[in-house]
């Protein structure tokens, strides 16, 4: 496995690729999170693209998937979008594109979601495998999300599982964060025993929450960045352990809510983040 810059979590963005690509190359990672779409609107085109990753020996190691899943309606807008971005995400070797899922709906039963969410991903997966790019689904874990709505909806590793499998495209896995699991009552490393093989793992975010907060009580904020002044609930050496004991050989992300990096420039909230980081990777 390996670390991944996605400087939009750590609340800004870079003033272009270029820019992107130095931070990350000066706070040593060898990859980065980034659009298409935004390499696009750049007036970057992939030869360009590619040039810059090589000067810089970096890879993109994966973009946000541009459908929408949270409604029909906002599915069948987005969804048009997916084979372009997929098509020019291809040309630029990237193989990982990941989003979120709520887990909750006032609109529909378990039963009728998980059917509803298994013909989009279908859909979704069938165009992504044309370019042999993988589709991660990120649960959320936090009992205050799951009974936001009317009907509970997947909130837990093993439910996640059975709807990636459900779709039958063979490139549909977890984005799984580290949050979430602790959440969902998956503390540290426990989360792998859950785990059948690397293939069920398409992303990783770990992040941290403050300790001696009762499990059900537990938010969706704040979220801390690994040994942050504040944070502990969570095992994160463990579970980056359970990462390497699973085989899991993709990008690791850091994804905090983090108040005190604000009072940090950009340059240092990367390092700041690369450090903690390094921190909790297995010897």
């Amino acid at each position: 496995m390996y670390k991944s810059l996605a400087t939009g979590h750590l609340g800004f963005q870079p003033q272009g690729f270029a820019e992107l690509l130095a931070l990350a190359k000066k706070h040593g990672y060898g990859a980065v999170s980034y659009s298409p779409q935004s390499l696009e609107n750049e007036g970057i085109d992939a030869f360009q693209a590619l040039d810059l990753m090589g000067q810089y020996g970096m890879i993109i190691s994966d973009f946000g998937l541009p459908v929408d899943i949270q409604t029909r309606e906002s599915f069948n807008n987005s969804f048009p979008k997916l084979e372009k971005v997929a098509r020019a995400a291809a040309k630029l070797g990237i193989k990982r594109t990941c989003t979120w899922m709520m887990s909750s709906s006032n609109a529909y039963e378990y039963a009728e979601n998980f059917k509803f969410h298994t013909w989009m991903f279908k859909l979704i997966g069938e165009v992504l495998r044309e370019y042999d790019i993988l589709f991660g689904v990120e649960f959320l874990g936090p009992k205050h999300i799951v009974t936001a709505n009317k009907y509970p909806f997947v909130h837990d590793i093993n439910a996640m599982l059975e709807l990636c499998d459900a779709p039958g495209t063979g490139n549909i896995g977890i984005m799984l964060d580290s949050h979430h699991c602790y959440a969902s009552g998956l503390a540290g490393g426990e989360f792998a025993k859950h785990i059948r093989t690397e293939k069920d793992i398409v992303l990783v975010h770990i992040n941290d929450c403050a300790p001696g907060v009762p499990l059900e009580e537990v938010r969706d904020f704040p979220r801390f960045y690994p040994g942050e002044p504040g944070a502990g609930a969570n095992d994160l050496p463990a579970f980056m352990r359970g990462l390497k004991e699973v085989g899991y050989t993709g990008p690791v992300v850091v994804e905090p809510f983090s108040e005190g990096l604000k009072a940090y420039d950009n340059d240092e909230k990367v390092r700041i983040i690369s450090e903690a980081t390094d921190s909790v990777w297995p010897k």
